[in-house]
């Protein structure tokens, strides 16, 4: 595992880019973008949570529903397709029971891992998102544990492209 300065340092030398080609293409202008995007998350994670931490990088696409929209809440079927649009995480595991979320543009999320049980005035937030993909993880025999991160996404919000499931998904994801 590198630490965030020198993850940055290789993904902005070009080292990483076999990988980002492998999730967005190899088209040089992309690969520019994503490089910058990137090493920008990773500056906001040493903000956040600070400098010298040893991390890990994850993704999780948005996904278009070809067939049977949201049929899945009511048990149904759906037909997706995961999109070349993804949020991505840069991440840290800590020792503490508490996982700690920043979400570009919004406040952090503080999660103890001793209570996630739901709270009716949590309903439709973040919050009860992370809470709810850490108990369903644990009550089906995962090992849950803390940690930090910084996460940024192009999954358009609102657009029926599922960004709350990208960031439900990269949470999983995490642990």
């Amino acid at each position: 595992m590198a630490t965030s300065a020198q993850l940055r340092k290789q993904i902005l030398q070009g080292s990483w880019d076999a990988v980002l080609a492998a999730l967005y293409g190899a088209n040089p202008a992309v690969l520019q973008r994503q490089r910058g995007r990137y090493a920008a998350a990773l500056e906001q994670f040493e903000l956040y949570f600070g400098p010298g931490r040893q991390v890990q990088v994850y993704s999780a696409p948005g996904r278009a529903e070809l067939g049977g929209n949201h049929t899945d809440h009511q048990h149904g079927e759906v037909l997706a397709a995961s999109i070349n649009l993804d949020a991505i995480a840069i991440t840290a595991p800590v020792d503490e029971p508490v996982v700690r979320v920043v979400s570009d543009g919004y406040d952090m999320i503080t999660v103890s891992l001793d209570d996630l049980a739901v709270k009716d005035e949590l309903k439709g937030t973040t919050d009860s998102l992370i809470r709810g993909v850490l108990e369903g993880i644990q009550k089906h025999g995962g090992k849950i544990g803390g940690f930090r991160a910084y996460i940024t996404s192009d999954v358009l919000i609102g657009a029926g492209l599922s960004s709350s499931a990208a960031f439900e998904t990269i949470i999983g994801t995490i642990i």
